[in-house]
């Protein structure tokens, strides 16, 4: 077989799809547990009509069937190198493509797991369309004030009724000049839970239409680092065609670039699926790799 794509998220779909259409075979294993799994919706992804995000995974592996690709629902857990490729799940391929992904560790407030991809979201390209013009309030996580300015500075573009708690994080005076530029707002006391709103430890509660985190990613998966490849600040380094610092593994998506949107993966999928296909290219034609 040709190709392992390790994961089923629309990197790994995409990957799949490209490589399948490219007539390649291609065995695809996905353990069902997508990054964005607990969203109502996917948005912001061109020719998509805000689709769950278990709708856009089905919809891409219906796809796939046409193509001949084999869709696994298990999870790998080895990649063993052999002479000649890999062996992925019982199965002796050339090449691997990890599209794994990440997960978001959130802020340690109550509440705030519970209203996970619904009330509480990360991503304002992805989520302030539908919350525009309301109030908003973003948590920032504790530790990291940079990050939570950055983002409660991005969300004012969204409303201007954005409330920035820093769960007593103490900011700049240069950051807080910028924020009251932008007309956010900023509450510096500890964040009691969140619910239907954002209660502060003084027992005040402060209405938002949606509440935006920062979160802390790390990859689902350290195939890539017991494989070998060169991993640094929590993404895998590939080149600009997706190629690792092993030889014959690639990695797709926010596994590679963990500040991707979803069509974003989906687009980089695509472009390390072209490479796959062309170094595959070159070896069967006595070129190596």
């Amino acid at each position: 077989m040709d190709v392992a794509v390790i994961g089923g998220s629309v990197a790994g779909l995409q990957a799949a799809l490209t490589l399948g259409r490219a007539r390649r075979q291609v065995v695809l294993f996905d353990d069902g547990r997508a990054r964005n799994r607990a969203a109502s919706h996917v948005h912001n992804y061109l020719g998509v009509a805000d689709l769950a995000p278990d709708e856009l995974l089905a919809v891409g592996r219906q796809q796939l069937a046409a193509y001949g690709v084999d869709v696994q629902e298990r999870r790998v857990e080895e990649v063993t190198p052999d002479d000649d490729g890999f062996v992925v799940g019982g199965r002796h391929v050339r090449v691997v493509v990890l599209a794994t992904g990440l997960w978001d560790e959130l802020p340690d407030v109550p509440g705030v797991a519970d209203g996970w991809g619904q009330s509480v979201v990360a991503c304002p390209h992805c989520h302030g369309w539908e919350v525009r013009d309301q109030p908003l309030v973003q948590l920032g996580m504790r530790g990291a004030p940079d990050r939570s300015v950055a983002r409660a500075l991005l969300l004012s573009r969204w409303s201007d009724d954005v409330v920035l708690c820093t769960d007593g994080d103490v900011l700049t005076g240069t950051q807080l000049d910028r924020l009251a530029v932008a007309g956010v707002k900023v509450r510096t006391e500890r964040v009691a839970d969140v619910g239907s709103g954002v209660r502060l430890v003084n027992g005040e509660t402060l209405a938002a239409a949606r509440v935006f985190v920062v979160v802390r990613q790390h990859q689902q998966s350290d195939l890539a680092e017991r494989i070998g490849c060169q991993v640094t600040d929590g993404a895998v380094v590939v080149d600009e065609g997706g190629r690792t610092t092993v030889p014959g593994v690639y990695a797709a998506g926010t596994t590679a670039a963990p500040a991707l949107l979803a069509i974003g993966a989906a687009g980089q999928a695509s472009t390390a699926a072209v490479a796959v296909h062309g170094d595959l290219l070159e070896s069967d034609l006595g070129g190596g790799w």
